[in-house]
């Protein structure tokens, strides 16, 4: 038996290695707000080209980035790191990467080996922007307010301030020292749907050279149904919430409302009027979970959407 197994030990193929400067990163206190950039250097330390089948994070607020797609033996690559910690809580933090990556030579669905990259770091805030984020949702031309406040016996001044779309104008006041009123005008014009922006705030300060943020716009045609809240989010506490359904004081009317999972329970209101109602109920066995409600509509004829619940017992 014994043979047997160191034979078929020989014959294994060893997995890919990637080699790296340093896995884990720890940058120490850093001021949140600004973008905070990190990178990393592998390199295939093995006989046989290495193909990088991707990278993969967990959190929305990190961009990511690798300088090549193959790497030939002995080649090396950079994988970037870039963390708005605009939207991050102060104190200390992690973030991580997953390098996902294969010999080149073995078919896509070859399972990939894991490269884990990490960055830590404890993030103190001098300037505050809030909300770090904006969400709006709208069927018409709305607006949005952002304000930038710098404590410190020398504040910043705010030098410009641009948007990623040219339907969303930013403006901005100095309202006291070192404090910034900024205004957004979304415009009527913006295309129906989900739109992810930047409104990128440039300012003096080389430490705070540039805030970076995000603005999800979802827009909606003129007259249609919309959801409030668009998503629910439930916890032991709360094991029911309620949706209501309005387009601006049309009559609203579910025809039929279904979810696919057993731990939900969909109950919807009767009749026609300018709200409609959703009552959602979890089970008494539920644990923690997510699934979709899908709401079909009487009137407007033929209108549908999709409700997403998550929940956690």
């Amino acid at each position: 038996m014994n043979t047997i197994l160191l034979v078929l030990l020989a014959g294994a193929a060893a997995p890919p290695v990637l080699g790296v400067d340093s896995a884990k990163v720890d940058r120490g206190e850093v001021r949140g707000g600004p973008i905070l950039k990190q990178t990393f250097r592998v390199t295939n330390t093995t006989g046989e080209t290495i193909a990088i089948a991707g990278l993969d994070s967990g959190c929305g607020c990190l961009r990511r980035a690798v300088s090549k797609n193959e790497l030939k033996p002995g080649e090396s690559a950079d994988v970037s790191m870039d963390v708005n910690t605009l939207t991050q809580p102060d104190g200390p933090q992690t973030w991580t990467l997953k390098l996902r990556y294969r010999p080149a030579s073995l078919a896509k669905a070859a399972p990939d080996e894991l490269l884990e990259l990490r960055m830590t770091a404890k993030l103190v805030r001098e300037v505050s922007v809030t909300p770090p984020m904006i969400s709006v949702s709208t069927e018409v031309a709305a607006t949005a307010s952002i304000g930038l406040a710098d404590s410190r016996g020398t504040p910043l001044t705010v030098k410009k301030i641009v948007s990623s779309s040219p339907h969303i104008v930013p403006k901005y006041k100095s309202t006291a020292k070192g404090q910034f009123a900024i205004e957004l005008a979304i415009a009527d014009e913006l295309p129906a749907g989900t739109h992810d922006e930047m409104v990128v705030v440039t300012t003096d300060d080389t430490h705070y050279a540039e805030f970076q943020i995000p603005a999800r716009i979802v827009t909606r045609a003129k007259n249609a149904v919309g959801a409030y809240p668009e998503s629910l989010e439930l916890d032991a506490g709360e094991s029911r919430g309620i949706v209501q359904f309005r387009r601006g004081g049309k009559p609203v009317e579910i025809a039929s409302a279904t979810c696919g999972s057993a731990d939900v329970a969909v109950t919807a209101s009767t009749g026609s009027g300018p709200v409609a109602t959703l009552k959602v109920v979890l089970g008494p066995k539920a644990t923690s979970g997510q699934a979709e409600v899908k709401v079909k509509f009487a009137e407007p004829a033929g209108a549908e959407l999709t409700v997403p619940v998550r929940w956690t017992k």
